[in-house]
């Protein structure tokens, strides 16, 4: 009998909306990550951009596309990206959670300037997630162990955030990061290569998560990907840089 091959996890720093589009690193790291992945059967998504006091999940068929984002390029905005939803399986990711069913909410900028790279037919189904944003640090990591269960099932786990997000730090002419960003992304790093998830669960701690994360909400979901991985799991790194000074674009694949 053939064994079910586990679905991966992915956390991908999302960054600036305009990522989606034209020429630029994260769109090429995200299109020839495209050419190694296989097509799920689904995929439960979390966003940085869906943040509720305690964690949802849209159980409806479809998926609205939001263009939850400002004053960006007419073209930005022509991009067409809403994947069907999967009752079956938002069902189960709700379980697993103990979360309730929400659809008010569809799919964010989060989720689809990612996945309009990574899948562009929006032929795999989508299961949105919040962020609870009342939740501590360690239940992050545990929402994420509680998902991992729809791996086996063919699941892949997309967390979508930015491991250092400082949007009043932001420099538009910057093309790296300011040392602090890239000492704390550096830090991040190390402890998810090393599988020490306690230190990134205790990021608070870390030298520069004051500046780094100034709100938790972009962090949360990568806390959310460890959890979900595995610890026999191999870990790529991709689109590993800063920019604007304070974004970090660092993204993770666990398969």
């Amino acid at each position: 009998m053939t064994q079910k091959k586990r679905a991966p996890v992915l956390f991908v720093g999302h960054g600036n909306p305009m990522n989606a589009i034209g020429d630029n690193r994260a769109r090429s790291g995200w299109q020839q990550l495209a050419r190694t992945l296989e097509k799920p059967r689904a995929i439960a998504a979390v966003s940085a951009h869906w943040l509720t006091q305690g964690r949802r999940v849209r159980t409806a068929a479809d998926n609205p596309q939001i263009y939850d984002m400002y004053g960006f390029p007419e073209a930005l905005y022509r991009v067409k990206y809403a994947p069907a939803g999967s009752a079956q399986d938002a069902e189960r990711a709700r379980r697993l959670l103990g979360a309730a069913a929400d659809n008010s909410w569809g799919i964010d900028h989060g989720v689809w300037t990612v996945l309009c790279n990574l899948f562009p037919a929006a032929d795999v189904p989508v299961v949105t997630i919040s962020v609870d944003g009342a939740a501590p640090a360690r239940a992050q990591y545990e929402a994420g162990q509680a998902l991992a269960a729809l791996r086996e099932e063919g699941v892949l786990i997309l967390a979508s955030g930015n491991a250092v997000h400082n949007l009043g730090r932001v420099d538009w002419d910057m093309a790296g990061g300011f040392g602090w960003a890239e000492r704390f992304d550096a830090e991040i790093k190390k402890n998810v290569l090393s599988g020490n998830h306690e230190a990134v669960i205790g990021y608070e701690s870390l030298e520069n998560s004051r500046l780094a994360v100034p709100t938790a909400e972009h962090f949360l979901p990568l806390l959310t990907a460890l959890g979900a991985s595995a610890p026999d799991d191999r870990i790529t790194v991709f689109n590993d840089y800063c920019e604007l000074g304070s974004m970090s674009m660092t993204s993770y694949l666990f398969q």
